[in-house]
């Protein structure tokens, strides 16, 4: 009944999340997807050791990782951690403040053994669908920032096997926005030589008067 329901909230949180009323839900992974301004994106997966049965180590962690989610682009389907590459790992004791699960102040002042995996890569393809394969064990709440869009409300979208999220776009390369830095350099140089050229073109008019 649970995962019928959760297979309900999903496009990026149409729905108010139900996570006051439930509480601190350690079965589900929460994956904290980053988009950066310069078109670098960085996801970070956090379990609760304690509350969820499927990962009780940074051992179970670190074996389950590679095969959480599947990437999908125009190029085709393949593992995520092929374009992200090996996960980083580290512990934390609080929740996050910031996260669409509403906690109380009484969660949020417990002690828990959490583990996170983090990636940071630079997409191939700007648009993407994050997957999880069929048969997946797990429940991810998948949740996104992008920082090009500061005070923007959080995107979310709870995930179950063969539950695919809503399409991704990455910010552009900061080279791409601005031109890059060689693009610069040659609408310097033009705008240097225009001038020089309207200087000239000035100079021989003002000759051709005194003439």
């Amino acid at each position: 009944m649970i995962r019928r329901l959760l297979r309900h909230l999903l496009a990026w949180g149409a729905l108010a999340l139900p996570m006051s009323a439930s509480g601190h839900n350690g079965e589900v992974l929460v994956a904290r997807l980053t988009l950066r301004a310069d078109g670098s994106c960085a996801m970070r997966v956090t379990a609760d050791l304690d509350g969820n049965y499927l990962l009780r180590d940074r051992e179970k962690m670190a074996e389950a990782m590679p095969e959480l989610f599947l990437l999908s682009t125009d190029s085709g389907t393949r593992p995520f951690a092929e374009s992200a590459g090996e996960p980083s790992f580290s512990s934390a004791s609080k929740l996050e403040t910031d996260s669409p699960f509403q906690h109380t102040p009484e969660e949020l002042a417990k002690t828990y053994r959490l583990e996170n995996a983090e990636w940071q890569w630079t997409p191939g393809s700007r648009n993407f669908v994050l997957k999880l394969p069929e048969g997946s064990p797990h429940t991810v709440l998948l949740w996104m920032i992008d920082e090009s869009r500061p005070g923007e409300k959080s995107r979310w979208t709870m995930m179950v096997a063969g539950d695919e999220s809503p399409l991704i776009t990455a910010n552009a390369p900061s080279g791409a926005r601005t031109g890059g830095r060689g693009s610069s350099w040659l609408y310097s140089a033009v705008a240097m030589l225009g001038a020089a050229a309207a200087w000239l073109v000035a100079r021989r008019i003002g000759r051709r008067g005194t003439a």
